[in-house]
């Protein structure tokens, strides 16, 4: 009855709630979580580049400050607005590959088994989520490349490509599938070989120029950037492991992704209750498989021994549509209703999950506010420069003193010799040298209870 009167489908009122749920969750938390509180230090400039991440995010997260100020909110409102439409992006995906509207709703229904998405996503993540939109929006632009190669289409083929690079890098192993499925369907292929694809190589090219000339510049970003993405991969090219380590690694990392959702259909098909359907293998279907070999050789050459499941989401989240589209289900509405209503109740797990932690003691590093470090520096440093240990620090000060400048160690993309000489740095116990003057401290501070020195330059 809500959806009728409201003229809503199930998908635009999961939109509506998550993005009012995660809006909300924001001020039952102490202190922000790492990427709302890196983005509320990077987002104090406005710069081609920031540490290992490619800076769209940041330039949105900068926008939405412009307009409503240094404040939870203001990071809470830009993530809740991106997983929204994401909700909306994938049922208008499902429905321009021809899949009828309650198997679109199914299709979006379907992630809230995908873990990663519903948690990882719901709560904290921030270039991942937005390389989800954009991908989404990359095949909703292939589709519409398949019915009309219009010099529009190709010039918005052009521009998501350059802003997937800009949201994130791992947008390139997406490319490798694009244009390796090219072997693998006509379709694909005939969008590839038309001429009017140079206006889409000339305008990627255009969009992501400035931001390379940031990185392949003579300070040694590209350098940085390198050995933070093999530190996170555990990739070593020089180490000899076995040949199986990284295979392993990959099939383990895809498990991961879709375990639960494996695990809950199992027994339904096992019932008969669904079975899988012959269909005409479609460029969609050839994309996937594009997807797995790239990835797997993504494995092979940089002998990963390690991947974050959340880093894989957005590379295989359209293939929900995929995975419904070869489903017959005996009873649809039944599935779209329930899955409706499981959907609603992980919204509400997620918005009473942290003040439930925070009730029974459970420790979690977003109930330590960083009010102690804040009121020290302000109380006995106020004229001089403050220079915390990390880009969490650093956000979690910023949002507490938004008016004042404040720096990073750990932020190697900005000059050293930006930073004035006055300082006091906020360091841990385990960087004390014998040679600094410590000033002042704080001990057992968070989570880990970390003790903190103040030096002062």
């Amino acid at each position: 009855m809500l959806q009728k009167n409201l003229g809503f489908n199930k998908v635009g009122i999961l939109a509506l709630l998550s993005f009012l749920a995660i809006t909300c969750i924001t001020f039952f938390k102490s202190a922000m979580e790492l990427e709302d509180a890196e983005q509320a230090y990077f987002s104090q400039w406005l710069r081609w580049g920031y540490d290992d991440q490619p800076p769209l995010y940041t330039w949105l997260q900068y926008a939405v400050n412009s307009v409503f100020g240094v404040s939870k909110f203001s990071f809470s409102v830009l993530r809740g607005i991106i997983f929204a439409t994401i909700l909306l992006m994938l049922f208008a995906l499902a429905k321009k590959l021809a899949l009828n509207r309650i198997k679109a709703e199914l299709s979006v229904l379907s992630l809230v088994l995908v873990p990663v998405f519903i948690d990882f996503t719901f709560r904290r993540l921030s270039h991942t989520t937005l390389l989800c939109l954009v991908i989404l929006s990359t095949y909703l632009i292939i589709q519409n490349l398949i019915n009309k190669k219009t010099i529009w289409n190709y010039m918005l083929f052009g521009a998501i490509i350059g802003i997937g690079i800009l949201s994130k890098y791992n947008y390139v192993l997406f490319l490798g599938a694009f244009f390796l499925a090219a072997f693998l369907d006509l379709s694909i292929r005939k969008i590839i070989l038309h001429p009017l694809i140079m206006v889409t190589l000339i305008v990627s090219a255009l969009v992501v120029m400035p931001h390379f000339y940031w990185l392949l510049g003579p300070q040694g970003y590209l350098e940085t950037l390198e050995q933070s993405v093999a530190l996170k991969l555990e990739s070593n090219l020089e180490k000899e492991t076995l040949f199986l380590t990284p295979i392993y690694s990959y099939i383990k990392s895809i498990f991961r992704l879709v375990s639960v959702l494996v695990i809950t259909l199992a027994p339904f098909f096992l019932l008969k209750k669904i079975k899988f359907v012959k269909q005409k293998v479609g460029w969609l279907t050839k994309l996937f498989l594009a997807q797995l070999i790239v990835l797997l050789f993504f494995f092979l050459i940089l002998n990963v021994q390690k991947v974050e499941v959340r880093w894989l989401l957005p590379l295989f989240l359209p293939f929900s549509i995929l995975l419904i589209s070869n489903i017959h289900f005996k009873s649809v509405e039944k599935w779209s209703k329930y899955g409706f209503m499981i959907f609603l109740t992980m919204i509400f797990i997620q918005v009473v999950r942290t003040p439930i932690e925070k009730l029974l003691h459970i420790p979690s590093s977003i109930h330590f506010g960083f009010n102690p470090i804040a009121n020290k520096l302000k109380e006995n440093y106020s004229d001089k420069l403050w220079v915390l240990p990390n880009v969490t620090y650093g956000g979690n000060i910023r949002l507490l003193y938004p008016e004042r400048e404040i720096f990073s160690k750990d932020d190697f993309s900005i000059p050293k010799s930006k930073i004035p000489k006055n300082t006091v740095e906020v360091i841990f116990e385990d960087d004390v040298m014998p040679y600094k003057i410590i000033r002042d401290s704080i001990g057992s501070f968070g989570k880990e209870k970390e003790n903190l020195f103040f030096l002062v330059n």
